[in-house]
């Protein structure tokens, strides 16, 4: 069956069920052979990035055998591929949780319970929460939901379509080492370097077309920005990152807001370029807006991509 279908049955398992919560799921399953493989080999006397290094292939190459194995086996079950490889999809993939995340931060504003509000923002935010206002909170939330549209949606979903359930769970693999790892702080600044290096590049691509889409989305959406493309043409290298600016940078030129700027990591406060214009002070409901931009990139991205995808087969 074509991954393509795969895919978009897995998306719509997530959109109906959401991020499980078990400590069976892949995803979990990953972050504790990562971290069971950073305890044996952080300590050992070797060179931090030598030990980084090591680990990292270690861990894809351990999991893609567990997976090689595991499809192997699911081949002799009637249509059993399929579903092996749906659920791999679907455990690469959030969409729904993503939404939810933004949602609590919103209701919490809503409710102008400050306190809640920072708590629901730090389960998808790095930097420190203790003293974040509600502006920033907004404009924080907003900042981690653009980029996680690239990470936990478009770029497995991509990898997925191009190297199939193996590629779309690598993706995921890179993606959790760098969470985990790629910290420029005293412990991670070597050891996580090749992990954060892999993460670069497996999401050059996809975050440059979650920029666009977001882009394009904004030109047809009432309310929003239609110029958004010229905030991340401007503003994309504001950012730390060679690939978070993008999807931020569009979604700042949709809102019309300013992200970025002033931030506490590890209670040391790092003054962060500023990304796209303050035309207006952030509110609550921006939140919601960008959930539903990131929604419609998605269903844009898939429309396109089956379009290719036809066109590939039938020219073939």
């Amino acid at each position: 069956m074509n991954n393509y279908i795969l895919i978009v049955i897995a998306i719509f398992l997530d959109l109906l069920i959401g991020d499980p919560v078990t400590p069976l799921h892949p995803v979990r399953l990953i972050g504790k052979l990562i971290s069971k493989i950073e305890i044996l080999l952080y300590h050992k006397k070797l060179p931090k990035r030598l030990s980084g290094f090591i680990g990292t292939l270690f861990s894809l190459t351990a999991i893609i055998a567990v997976f090689s194995i595991n499809i192997y086996i699911a081949g002799f079950l009637p249509f059993g591929k399929e579903i092996f490889s749906i659920l791999i999809f679907y455990s690469t993939i959030a969409i729904k949780d993503l939404a939810a995340h933004g949602i609590r931060v919103k209701k919490a504003l809503d409710n102008n319970d400050i306190l809640l509000a920072r708590e629901k923002a730090g389960m998808i935010l790095s930097r420190d929460i203790n003293d974040l206002n509600p502006d920033k909170i907004i404009t924080g939330t907003v900042e981690s939901m653009s980029e996680n549209s690239s990470d936990s949606i478009i770029a497995p979903v991509l990898w997925g379509l191009i190297l199939g359930p193996a590629g779309a769970l690598a993706y995921r693999v890179i993606n959790t080492m760098d969470a985990m790892w790629g910290y420029k702080n005293e412990r991670f600044i070597d050891f996580g370097r090749t992990a954060a290096l892999l993460d670069d590049a497996v999401n050059f691509i996809p975050s440059r077309i979650t920029g666009w889409l977001i882009c394009l989305v904004s030109i047809f959406k009432p309310g929003a920005n239609p110029e958004a493309w010229k905030t991340m043409i401007k503003d994309h290298t504001n950012t730390a990152s060679p690939n978070a600016g993008y999807p931020e940078a569009a979604m700042a030129g949709a809102l019309g807001i300013q992200l970025g700027g002033a931030a506490s990591y590890f209670g040391k406060i790092v003054n962060k370029p500023t990304i796209g214009d303050n035309r207006r002070e952030p509110e609550a409901e921006d939140i919601s807006k960008s959930i539903k931009i990131i929604a419609a990139s998605v269903v844009l991205f898939l429309f396109v991509a089956g379009i290719i995808i036809v066109n590939l087969k039938t020219g073939s």
